[in-house]
C-alpha cells in the first residue's frame, strides 16, 4: 500500500529480481494486491522529485487447515476422536463451538478429543468446530466443520438444602440425628420425553428403577445416615441417550474445632511444636481440615477423622512477618469444614530465631601465597533473634590461629570475651581481608549466634606459601637438530603441596635452513605441565624455553624465567641443473650452500668422466668432457652437524665425423659434381654453405650438391670455398673444400682469311693467343 502519495501519479512495476527488468502491473492504484513472487516497486513521478520503494514478496510454505472426527450422530456423553489432517501447521487452535463445556470448549493439541455437552434435549444438535493452523512463518488458515450429535437428557434432581460445595452437588441437612429421610423430586427440563429415572442410593440399598417419577409435589424419599453419600441419578431419553448427575448427601451439623497453643512458642529454627487439635469428637464424617502455617511451607489439608494433634518444624525465622497484630511472628491456622459450615481457630504468636548455622567464604582459594590479600566473607546470613516481637541480627567473631604471621588488611576481627552469652560480644565485620606474610597453616574459625539460640562454629584452614620462584637448567644449549635437551627444574618447592609449572616454547628459524614440520615435541611421557619436561628440537634456529612457576590453588605465580637454545643442521645445498652439452664442450658447476657453513666447512664435487675429475673448491670451474655420454655431478657439503650430498645429471651428446670430397680444378663450363659428404654416424644432416655464388653455385643448401655447370666469365679463376657441417641434434662437425673454375681462353686473334690458287705457295700465317694461353693448331 501507497499512503499519502505525493503529488503525482501511483505506477507499480514488477520484476522476477531485484534488478529488474521491471515491467508496469499497476497505474493510478493506492493499493495493490499480488499473487507473484518477485520485487514490485511503488513509483511517483511528480516536480521535481521521484519517489519510490521495493518490496519483495517472497514464496512461504502455505498453512491448510484439515481434520476428521469418528461419525456423527452419537450420544453427547461419547468421546469424540478429531483427527488433523493439516499441512506446514506449527500450532494449532481449535474450538468446539460448546460453551457449555466451559474450559474444555478450546484445545491446542494437534489430535484432540472433546465430549459435547451442548444443551437437554431429545433432538440431534450441530457444533461448528473451527481448527485454525499457523505456519512456523505466520501464515494462518482456517477450516470450519459441523459435529453433530444426539442430545442428552437433562438430569437434574431437586432436594433439600442444595449447595455447590468442594465444586460438587450436595443436598445437606445440617441436623444433629443419626439418620434422616431426604425427600427428592424430578427436576429435569426434558420430563416430556425421558423414558426412564434410575436412582442409585450409594447406601448399598436397591435402586430405584422407573419409567416415570412422581411429578411434583410428588417426591421420593429416602432415609441417609449421617454424614457423606454418593448418590447417582440416570435419566433416558427417548432417543435412547442417557446422562448421569453425580450428587452428594450430606447430614450432619457445622463443626468446631479447637488448636492449642501447647506454650513454649519462642522456638529456634529447626525446632518442632506439637499443636493439639480439640472439639472434633462430635464431627460427622466427610468434614475435612485444613491446616496452615504462614512460614512458606504447603498446606496441610487432612480427610476425617480429625488427628489429635499437628506436629510442625519452623526451618525458617520469623523476621519480617507480621500475624495478626503480631510482629515478626508466624501463625497456626486449623479450619474444619463440612457442607454446613467452617470454623477455625488459631494460635499465634510463634517466635522462630535464626539458629546459628555459621559459614564462610574464601575469595582466592584455601592454598594462597604470601604476595596475596585473602578476603574472607561471612555467608552465615542474619542469624537474627525474635525477642518480644523485635528482630535483632545475630553477632559474630573471627579468629586465627597463629595470632602472628599475619596482617589486617581491612575489616574488624571483633571479640566474644570467650563469654557465649552474645550479649557482651563485639561483632566483626562482614568481610575481612587478610595478608599473610609467613608460610605455613593458618586456621581461621567464625563463631556465630545469638542469645536465644547459642552459638555454633566454622572452621577452615589455609595454608600460606612464600611466593614461587622459578628456576631451572638444561643439558645443553647448543647442538644439531634433531637435539633432545633435558630440563632440569631447580625452582624451590611449596610450602603448601607441590607447585605447578608452565612451560613455552618460542622459535625463531635460522637463516638459509630448512624448517622440516613441526618445531619441537616432548618426550617420554612429558608435557608443558610437567616439573622437568624433555624435549626434542625438530629444526634448526633458536629456542627460547619459558619456566612460569604457579603455587598450588594457583594463587600466585612466579616471573618467568628463560634459556636460549642454538639447534644447528647438516648444511642445505642446492646445485644448479646442467643443459645438455656436446664432446669438446665444458660445464661450469655451481651450488648454493647454507645452514651454519664455516672455514672448516667442506666441498668435495664428483665430475665422472670430465677432466678434472674432482675439486674441494666451492667453485670449481670449467669441466671439460671428451667423450659422449651421460654422466652424473656430485657434491657433498660436510659441516659440523654432517654431511648434505646433492646430484645433477650432464648429457654429452656425440659430435658426428665427416667426410667431404677433395678439392676441385674445373673449367668453365664442365660439369662439376654431384658432391657427396658421408658420416659413420646415423641420423646425421648435412648442411652446406658456399662463399662465391659466381662460380654458378647457390649460397647454401641441405643434404648433397647435386651436379652442376659451373660458370667464369672472367679472365682470372674463381675459387669457392664449400663449408659442410654434419648435425646430430644440437651437435655438429665442419669441414671444408673448395671448387676453382679457370676461365676459357680467349679467342687468337689470327690474320685475315687468306686464298690460295691450287699450287701456288702458302704464305706464313699468324695467330696471337692472349697471355697465359697455348696455340694449338689443326
Amino acid at each position: 500500500t501507497a499512503a499519502n502519495p505525493p503529488s503525482g501519479t501511483i505506477q507499480w512495476r514488477f520484476a522476477t529480481t531485484y534488478a529488474g527488468p521491471y515491467s508496469n502491473v499497476g497505474s493510478g492504484l493506492t493499493t495493490l494486491i499480488v499473487n507473484t513472487v518477485g520485487f514490485y516497486t511503488a513509483f511517483v513521478s511528480g516536480n521535481p522529485i521521484t519517489r519510490y520503494d521495493t518490496i519483495q514478496v517472497a514464496l512461504h510454505p502455505i498453512a491448510t487447515a484439515a481434520f476428521t472426527s469418528n461419525p456423527t450422530g452419537q450420544c453427547g456423553t461419547t468421546l469424540v476422536n478429531f483427527t488433523n489432517s493439516s499441512n506446514n501447521g506449527a500450532t494449532y487452535s481449535w474450538n468446539f463451538g460448546d460453551p457449555n463445556s466451559g474450559a474444555n470448549n478450546t484445545s491446542s493439541a494437534i489430535n484432540p478429543t472433546h465430549r459435547f455437552v451442548g444443551v437437554p434435549g431429545n433432538v440431534t444438535q450441530d457444533f461448528t468446530v473451527t481448527l485454525t493452523t499457523t505456519s512456523a512463518n505466520g501464515c494462518v488458515a482456517t477450516t470450519i466443520r459441523t459435529v453433530t450429535t444426539t442430545q442428552l437428557p437433562d438430569a437434574t434432581l431437586g432436594g433439600p438444602g442444595f449447595v455447590i460445595y468442594d465444586n460438587k452437588k450436595f443436598f445437606k441437612k445440617c441436623i444433629n440425628a443419626p439418620s434422616d429421610i431426604f425427600d427428592f423430586f424430578n427436576a429435569s427440563t426434558t420430563q416430556a420425553t425421558n423414558t426412564n429415572y434410575q436412582i442409585i442410593w450409594g447406601d448399598g440399598t436397591p435402586d430405584y428403577n422407573s419409567p416415570t417419577f412422581p411429578p411434583p409435589p410428588f417426591t421420593i424419599s429416602h432415609t441417609y445416615p449421617v454424614g457423606t453419600t454418593l448418590m447417582k441419578f440416570i435419566v433416558t431419553g427417548l432417543n435412547g441417550c442417557t446422562d448421569t448427575t453425580d450428587y452428594y448427601i450430606f447430614l450432619g451439623t457445622n463443626p468446631s474445632v479447637g488448636f492449642q497453643n501447647p506454650g513454649n512458642t519462642s522456638i529456634c529454627t529447626g525446632s518442632t511444636i506439637t499443636f493439639p487439635v480439640t472439639g472434633t469428637a462430635s464431627h460427622p464424617p466427610g468434614t475435612t481440615y485444613t491446616v496452615t502455617f504462614n512460614d512458606g511451607t504447603p498446606v496441610l489439608n487432612l480427610p476425617y477423622p480429625a488427628p489429635s494433634s499437628i506436629t510442625h518444624t519452623f526451618n525458617g525465622t520469623s523476621c519480617g512477618t507480621t500475624s495478626s497484630i503480631y510482629a515478626n511472628s508466624f501463625s497456626a491456622t486449623i479450619q474444619a469444614s463440612n457442607p454446613c459450615a467452617s470454623s477455625s481457630a488459631l494460635v499465634v504468636p510463634i517466635y522462630v530465631s535464626q539458629k546459628s548455622v555459621p559459614n564462610f567464604d574464601i575469595a582466592d582459594n584455601d592454598t594462597v601465597c604470601t604476595s596475596n590479600d585473602v578476603v574472607f566473607s561471612n555467608t552465615t546470613g542474619a542469624n537474627s533473634e525474635v525477642n518480644n516481637g523485635s528482630c535483632t541480627p545475630g553477632k559474630f567473631v573471627w579468629q586465627i590461629t597463629p595470632a602472628t604471621g599475619w596482617t589486617i588488611v581491612s575489616g574488624v576481627l571483633g571479640n566474644n570475651f570467650n563469654s557465649s552469652n552474645t550479649n557482651f560480644w563485639i561483632t566483626g565485620t562482614t568481610d575481612l581481608i587478610i595478608n599473610f606474610n609467613t608460610p605455613g597453616n593458618y586456621a581461621i574459625k567464625l563463631i556465630t549466634g545469638n542469645t536465644t539460640c547459642l552459638t555454633d562454629s566454622l572452621t577452615q584452614n589455609v595454608c600460606v606459601s612464600a611466593a614461587p620462584i622459578a628456576a631451572f637448567d638444561v643439558s645443553s644449549i647448543e647442538g644439531c637438530a634433531p637435539m633432545t635437551v633435558n630440563t632440569i627444574n631447580t625452582s624451590p618447592a611449596a610450602f603448601c603441596g607441590l607447585n605447578k609449572y608452565n612451560w613455552e616454547v618460542a622459535y625463531v628459524a635460522a637463516a638459509g635452513c630448512l624448517p622440516a614440520g613441526s618445531n619441537f615435541i616432548y618426550l617420554n611421557g612429558t608435557n608443558a605441565s610437567s616439573a622437568n619436561p624433555q624435549f626434542q628440537f625438530l629444526n634448526p634456529g633458536t629456542y627460547t624455553i619459558s619456566l612460569t612457576t604457579i603455587t598450588p590453588g594457583n594463587t600466585c605465580s612466579s616471573t618467568v624465567v628463560t634459556r636460549t637454545i642454538l639447534v644447528k643442521d647438516k648444511p642445505n645445498v642446492t646445485l644448479q641443473a646442467f643443459t645438455a652439452i656436446c664432446q669438446g664442450q665444458t660445464i661450469n658447476p655451481s651450488a648454493t650452500a647454507s645452514c651454519f657453513l664455516t672455514t672448516s666447512s667442506t666441498y668435495a664435487w664428483s665430475f665422472p668422466g670430465g677432466n678434472p675429475a674432482t675439486s674441494n673448491l666451492a667453485n670449481p670451474g670449467t669441466i671439460s668432457y671428451v667423450n659422449a655420454g651421460s654422466y652424473t655431478v656430485t657434491l657433498t657439503v660436510t659441516n659440523e652437524c654432517g654431511s648434505t650430498t646433492v646430484t645433477q645429471p650432464v648429457v654429452v651428446n656425440p659430435v658426428p665425423n665427416l667426410t667431404v670430397p677433395a678439392n676441385v680444378v674445373l673449367c668453365g663450363g664442365e660439369t662439376a659434381g654431384p658432391f657427396a659428404f658421408t658420416s659413420s654416424a646415423s641420423g646425421v644432416t648435412f648442411s652446406w654453405t658456399n662463399n662465391n655464388t659466381s662460380i654458378g653455385l647457390a649460397a647454401s643448401g641441405t643434404g648433397n650438391i647435386p651436379a652442376f655447370v659451373p660458370t667464369n666469365v672472367g679472365t682470372t679463376p674463381l675459387t669457392a670455398i664449400i663449408n659442410i657441417t654434419a648435425s646430430i641434434g644440437l651437435c655438429s662437425a665442419q669441414q671444408s673444400f673448395s671448387i676453382t673454375v679457370n676461365p676459357l681462353p680467349l679467342a687468337p686473334v689470327v690474320s685475315s682469311t687468306v686464298q690460295y690458287c691450287r699450287d701456288e705457295t702458302g704464305v706464313a700465317l699468324t695467330a696471337t693467343a692472349s697471355a697465359g694461353n697455348s696455340l694449338l693448331w689443326y
